[in-house]
């Protein structure tokens, strides 16, 4: 049996610099033959981050400071989980993999990322929108606890289980980090719904497109950014 990992983070923000992880879910799930993946284990555990949680985190989240004072991730049993994988997936994966890379906890393992959000082709299976409990629902079910790391975990689960070959084939694919430089501020919410972040380091909005999908990428930019000659960048990924 091949074994993979669904993992999500909950932290105090959005910068992996300065920012510290406070949750983290994993669920992992085993494949074999042609069965469906099924669930194997899972691990949920919160992290002290010591110092203060702005009130918008705790909030969204639901994790005040005294539920966090004291706890503890066991990051050896992460490794664990991590170390026995083939691939692991996390809605928006650029996102949980900066932070687990900035926290060296993962240091000296492989890890092959798989992301929910874009190797699945959610637009050609006709679903417009990107957002995991937005996806959930519009395949017939909640998330009960969204921004609760092991529940978040779990609806990335029963979401992607039935195009799992899909998302493996395509975190294969070569990829792209396409930076849009210079972009101008009022395209921003062009750019965030069209899945690029902002990068606090480079400051600009970017996102990683697949090979197959660099052209008509190209093209977006150009028509609907720049409004004319692109002046994004491109730079080839050595791995996913």
């Amino acid at each position: 049996m091949d074994f993979g990992l669904i993992v999500d983070l909950e932290t105090t923000g959005l910068d992996p610099l300065n920012d510290k992880i406070v949750e983290i879910g994993i669920v992992e799930f085993g494949v074999e033959g042609d069965e469906p993946p099924r669930v194997t284990r899972c691990y949920g555990a919160l992290d002290d981050p010591g110092v203060e949680i702005s009130p918008e985190v705790q909030r969204i989240t639901g994790l005040e400071p005294r539920i966090l004072a004291g706890q503890r991730i066991d990051w050896e049993a992460v490794r664990g989980f991590f170390a026995k994988a083939s691939i692991a997936i996390a809605h928006n994966a650029d996102f949980d993999r900066r932070f687990l890379e900035r926290s060296g906890r993962l240091d000296g393992l492989q890890v092959h990322w798989g992301c929910s959000m874009r190797h699945i082709d959610w637009r050609k299976h006709n679903f417009n929108t990107l957002s995991l409990n937005y996806l959930a629902a519009d395949h017939g079910f909640v998330n009960p606890f969204a921004h609760r790391a092991v529940f978040d975990c779990a609806t990335t689960f029963r979401l992607v289980a039935p195009y799992l070959p899909e998302l493996i084939a395509r975190s294969y694919e070569r990829e792209y980090l396409v930076k849009a430089t210079h972009s101008p501020f009022e395209s921003k919410e062009l750019l965030k719904q069209r899945g690029y972040r902002w990068d606090p380091e480079e400051r600009c909005w970017m996102r990683i497109v697949p090979e197959s999908a660099l052209t008509e990428e190209r093209r977006f930019l150009q028509a609907d950014i720049y409004k004319g000659t692109a002046r994004h960048q491109e730079l080839e990924l050595t791995s996913v």
